[in-house]
């Protein structure tokens, strides 16, 4: 029964669109077509590569985007949103043979296209503040206006093994399926809520649906205090697949010992943002120097899974023992640079793990197992401006010790890198980014 979960929501999906999409009055507005293009170029100047065993020196990134949405409203409240995204991939070039530091001249680009919206949402209220809204399809969700590289933990981690996948400037999560909001007035501020029935279009396994809870209290130009949970994989469409678990007969017993592993999982989430600036008035003189964004204070932390599987991965007592070895947390500010720049952030996080930050076992083998325990960094940190040329240019830079996963061609030995690049301290890498928008 479990097993056509996926078939009944999807169709229940398609039924609320189609409610709410077809009737007898023809479309009443034109459609808008907005698009975008740009172009990044940076290095890893200092790093590992875990899946050749060798070590990074001054490894250039590039990559070229182009992009298309087409949205039209066709009625007061209901707008219809399609479009794509391209990419031209030039990833880092690695050691051929995985024992020197030579690296192979043999790297090929790669082409990859695709879907970026296709969803309707609907929204009842005011344009500028709606009250409710129903999204359904396939759409981008950030719940954390403010991060802008670590963070927004609750949709680009896995539980089991604790790991979190991020790129740069795409600090949210794209998600297949339906999402209730309510914003309503309480007080001086907001408080705003999201349910979302979701799968996941950037991890293994794809399939899953997850339900999450998302709610938020907000004093406008002051502060926003959030929360949120997450019953990730809650909804199996395929217990017999490898994906869902491990078989608990496998013959492995450092593996396994007798454990039924499995992705799912319960994700606890809290954060907070605050602007001292609300507290003077819009029109005071300091405030006018200032850009909207600075001075700006926030923070995340997160819980990847609140259950321990204690001593099941090997004699050491390694494994899922310690919940704070699930527990990343982030803090940010937003340094003013008096509108030199739109913004400039600087963001920290401190994960204690004894397992560097990987999807390995995930990608190649499909098994919520961590991979071994690995020298690395508990601190990461990321410096991150913005400077608009005009309404329709952008230049982004990012330094940064993060959580880079530089998006590898099949090489000579065919493995590419699902585990941070970005080991030691002392790595970082740095990239820059013109779009222009239309």
């Amino acid at each position: 029964m479990r097993g056509h979960c996926k078939f009944y929501i999807l169709i229940s999906g398609l039924l609320v669109v189609n409610t709410l999409t077809f009737s007898d009055e023809a479309p009443k507005y034109t459609p808008v077509v907005s698009g975008y293009a740009s172009w990044e170029s940076g290095e890893v100047v200092k790093g590992y590569s875990s899946a050749a065993g060798v070590e990074v020196d001054r490894a250039w990134l590039q990559t070229g985007y182009m992009g298309l949405c087409a949205s039209a409203d066709v009625s007061d409240h209901l707008r219809i949103l399609a479009g794509g995204e391209g990419q031209f991939i030039m990833s880092f070039r690695r050691s051929e043979n995985g024992n020197n530091n030579t690296y192979t001249e043999l790297r090929f680009p790669q082409t990859v296209f695709s879907i970026k919206h296709g969803e309707a949402l609907y929204s009842a209220g005011s344009v500028e503040n709606p009250l409710f809204q129903l999204e359904a399809g396939f759409f981008p969700y950030k719940y954390n206006a403010d991060v802008k590289d670590l963070g927004e933990y609750l949709f680009r981690t896995y539980c089991y093994p604790a790991s979190m996948v991020n790129e740069f400037d795409k600090p949210y999560a794209d998600l297949l399926g339906l999402r209730l909001g309510l914003t309503v007035k309480a007080g001086p501020g907001l408080f705003h809520n999201d349910l979302l029935l979701t799968t996941s279009m950037q991890f293994w396994p794809f399939d899953d649906f997850s339900l999450s809870y998302l709610a938020d209290y907000s004093i406008p130009r002051i502060f926003t205090l959030g929360a949120g949970v997450q019953f990730f994989d809650l909804f199996s469409v395929g217990v017999d697949n490898p994906q869902m678990g491990i078989d608990p007969t496998t013959p492995d017993p450092k593996t396994m010992n007798g454990k039924n592993y499995t992705f799912a999982g319960t994700k606890l989430m809290g954060r907070f943002s605050f602007d001292p600036k609300g507290f003077f008035p819009a029109d005071n003189f300091f405030v006018g120097l200032l850009g909207k964004e600075d001075f700006k204070l926030y923070g995340e932390v997160a819980i990847l899974g609140l259950k321990n599987y204690v001593d099941t991965i090997t004699a050491n007592n390694d494994g899922y023992d310690n919940i704070l070895w699930r527990m990343p947390v982030m803090i940010g500010m937003n340094i003013p640079t008096f509108r030199i720049l739109n913004v400039l952030g600087i963001e920290l996080e401190y994960w204690d793990s004894p397992y560097a930050n990987s999807i390995t076992n995930v990608e190649y083998n499909m098994l919520p197992l961590p991979s071994s325990p690995q020298a690395h960094s508990f601190t990461k940190w990321s410096i991150y401006g913005r400077k608009a040329l005009g309404s329709h240019v952008n230049i982004i830079g990012q330094i940064a010790n993060d959580h880079l996963m530089p998006k590898t061609m099949v090489m000579v030995n065919q493995f590419a890198d699902f585990t941070d690049v970005n080991l030691g301290n002392s790595d970082w890498w740095w990239t820059l980014k013109m779009r222009f928008d239309f």
